[in-house]
């Protein structure tokens, strides 16, 4: 129950840190679409630089002690987010400002990645791996979508800046409230030879080496491309001309198709190998050129919730297969590895989203995603 609720008040808190939220609080106050773009980009790059330079930060029988400190420095960097809230100042030093806090939050939540994909082996069972991820899928998402719906509510009577405040102050405490159950998480299992093992430095070849390293290597690139490009359609909708109530009813769109995609993947988990999952997943983004189908909201928001329900299908089915295709012994430095791939392609998307027409974007976006499902489709795992 508190590896849930911690999971919950995180994804609540890290709506403000980008995507939606953050791409049009960033407009609001004047920063240019080129200058969003590269505030994701630089996120993604310290997120990278962090895992690359830490990718053995987990090989300690301390993991989940870690992974609950690690959350502090991210959750006290929101405050650095309010003096942009008011002052609304644009204005070179501002920008700077906006960029080190950025990569700062950047590089403390690129820790708490490399960790939290070791964290599974020693409170879940792998059978059971799925069904818990998606049960944190659902309530995150719901708390998610009451988030996205008040922020829309109120954007209507106030402005944006203001709204952030708040939003930023509740990022803050939400992710202190995640470190504190992290901190009390116990491993349900005593240590055994193999979590011992786990905790030992696992060499760079080994892991460089296993199969679903290489197999799984142009995988987890293009899937990365995909997801960047997903992170700054808030940014993409305002270029086409969209008003920020659309870009903020966009968390709500998001919040409620990633809900029904964790409510059936919590139904076929048990039944089916996640290799469907992800397949199916990708194959949903078959609909991303009609994104560009000019002033016509309702259309944007559907395509959008379908693109977020198969990226989320994705998103849950990819760690769950994981648990089945990576020992435990280089679980860490593995997912390290597979996260610098995955926001490497995430950081190339937000960089050529600065000077690639949106349908050339959109495309290479598509066929990424489809790469993907069907790497991963067609390596066979246990389950």
């Amino acid at each position: 129950m508190r590896a849930v609720l911690a999971y919950t008040f995180r994804t609540a808190a890290l709506l403000c840190s980008t995507g939606p939220l953050m791409q049009t609080f960033l407009n609001s106050i004047g920063f240019s679409e080129q200058q969003i773009y590269m505030h994701a980009t630089l996120f993604q790059a310290l997120n990278v630089l962090t895992i690359l330079l830490c990718s053995r930060f987990a090989d300690t029988k301390k993991v989940l002690l870690r992974t609950a400190l690690i959350q502090i420095p991210g959750a006290i960097l929101f405050l650095g987010y309010l003096p942009l809230c008011l002052s609304r100042d644009v204005s070179a030093g501002s920008y700077v400002w906006l960029l080190v806090i950025s990569v700062l939050q950047s590089a403390a939540f690129a820790l708490h990645t490399v960790c939290e994909y070791k964290v599974p082996y020693y409170i879940y069972r792998a059978d059971a791996y799925g069904s818990v991820l998606a049960i944190c899928g659902i309530i995150s998402s719901l708390v998610s979508f009451g988030v996205g719906s008040v922020m829309s509510a109120l954007s209507v009577r106030y402005a944006y800046p203001t709204l952030m405040i708040g939003a930023f102050l509740l990022s803050c405490l939400f992710l202190l409230i995640a470190g504190a159950l992290q901190f009390f998480q116990k491993s349900l299992i005593p240590l055994t030879d193999q979590s011992n093992a786990a905790a030992q430095k696992t060499p760079l070849i080994a892991v460089f080496r296993h199969k679903a390293f290489s197999h799984l290597f142009i995988g987890n690139v293009t899937r990365g491309f995909a997801s960047g490009v997903m992170t700054i359609l808030a940014a993409a909708a305002l270029s086409i001309g969209y008003d920020e109530v659309l870009t903020t009813a966009m968390v709500s769109a998001q919040s409620i198709a990633s809900m029904l995609a964790c409510f059936l993947f919590s139904i076929i988990s048990r039944r089916v190998s996640p290799r469907y999952s992800i397949l199916c997943g990708s194959l949903c983004f078959a609909v991303f050129p009609l994104l560009l189908v000019p002033r016509k909201p309702m259309l944007f928001l559907a395509i959008f919730a379908l693109l977020t329900f198969g990226r989320t299908l994705v998103d849950y089915a990819i760690p769950a297969a994981l648990l089945y295709m990576v020992p435990v012994e280089i679980a860490g430095t593995y997912n390290a590895w597979r996260m610098i791939l995955l926001n490497g392609g995430t950081m190339l998307a937000t960089i050529t989203a600065s000077f690639l027409p949106l349908p050339v974007l959109f495309t290479i976006a598509l066929i990424c995603q489809l790469i993907t499902g069907f790497n991963y489709f067609i390596f066979k795992i246990k389950a």
